[in-house]
């Protein structure tokens, strides 16, 4: 067990100084200012992600409807895959490929943001759910791993963790979710300071 921990601690660590790569960081801000556009106007976040990325995918949209780091007002986050009702009627009656796609067609509104995780950049039900997003006017943000190249380059904001690990892939997304959401609450609450400081 110690070995493991030391392993994954040593990961991390060679993982680290990648992450602070300057293109890559000036484009996961850019991602992250999409996301506070679109909320700033009345738009939503959609997440999406298979197995631990769907957990991923529901815990932000959490942050986004209650809070990260600041009080303020409810915002609109939606997890696709949160309802098992509709996940087993839409795999059931139309295939397990079409249910982020679907999702997308049914709470999707151009201006609108759609988080898509996939580690290895080749689940055939996010790839799709990208492709109606940009068909339908939202904007897309792939994250992924090393190994997707050719899915971050069909978003209009890819983003790949310099990793082949799974483990460290949706963790490194999952602080990336942070980083967004923790600034969305600091520009808001900027935002309602300034409103009542003019007011």
């Amino acid at each position: 067990m110690r070995s493991g921990v030391v392993q994954s601690i040593q990961e991390w660590a060679e993982l680290t100084p990648r992450l602070v790569d300057e293109s890559l960081v000036n484009a996961v801000a850019a991602a992250g200012e999409a996301i506070v556009t679109s909320l700033a106007g009345g738009g939503r976040v959609l997440f999406a992600g298979n197995g631990g990325s769907a957990s991923i995918a529901s815990h932000l949209a959490a942050e986004l409807v209650g809070r990260c780091v600041l009080d303020r007002q409810a915002l609109a986050g939606l997890a696709l895959a949160d309802s098992a009702s509709t996940l087993t009627a839409l795999g059931n009656d139309h295939g397990y490929d079409t249910i982020f796609e679907r999702g997308v067609s049914a709470f999707g509104r151009p201006g609108d943001v759609l988080v898509a995780m996939s580690t290895s950049g080749s689940s055939p039900n996010i790839v799709r759910a990208v492709a109606r997003a940009r068909e339908t006017g939202l904007v897309s943000i792939a994250m992924t791993g090393e190994r997707g190249d050719a899915f971050a380059a069909s978003a209009d904001h890819g983003l790949m963790v310099p990793s082949g690990s799974t483990q460290r892939v949706q963790e490194v997304h999952l602080m990336w979710g942070h980083a967004w959401c923790e600034q969305v609450d600091v520009r808001w609450h900027e935002s309602e300071r300034q409103h009542a400081l003019t007011s």
